[in-house]
């Protein structure tokens, strides 16, 4: 095996593992539900369409995953006052409260992934991670 085959394997593998750790703290939610809530908590009231691009999923679906979180009292669909036709999914103080904590435990979580590594590997992850955030603005420049 390559050393970018071995890479990609741990890559995959991780990646599985931690999206299993983390939706085990979701409490009741699935990971788009969640995905919502924290976009609803960060960048305020959304339409369907947004919410559909951010998941990658369609405006049906979104229907649908935030039908639970207007049941729960996490959310609630608002009209737009000038365009009835428009409706757009804000989240509750229940919500806010709810996607706060589950932050906070994927957090913990999250810091265990990293637990008994040196300092030096920290920093080296550090960089590691700086690198790929730039090449994905890059691609991301590309497609623009």
């Amino acid at each position: 095996m390559t050393d970018h085959e071995e890479l990609l394997k741990l890559f995959y593998n991780l990646l599985k593992r931690m999206k299993k750790e983390w939706n085990n703290q979701l409490q009741g939610i699935n990971h788009s539900q969640y995905l919502i809530l924290k976009s609803l908590n960060h960048s305020g009231p959304q339409k369907a369409a947004q919410l559909a691009e951010l998941t990658q999923t369609t405006p049906g679906a979104i229907t649908s995953a935030t039908d639970k979180l207007v049941v729960e009292g996490y959310a609630e669909r608002k009209g737009d006052k000038e365009d009835r036709r428009v409706v757009y999914l804000e989240i509750t103080e229940k919500g806010k409260a709810f996607v706060e904590s589950l932050t906070q435990e994927q957090n913990k979580v999250t810091m265990k992934f990293f637990q008994g590594l040196p300092d030096e590997d920290i920093q080296h992850l550090i960089r590691i991670y700086h690198k790929i955030s730039n090449n994905l603005e890059q691609l991301e420049q590309l497609e623009q």
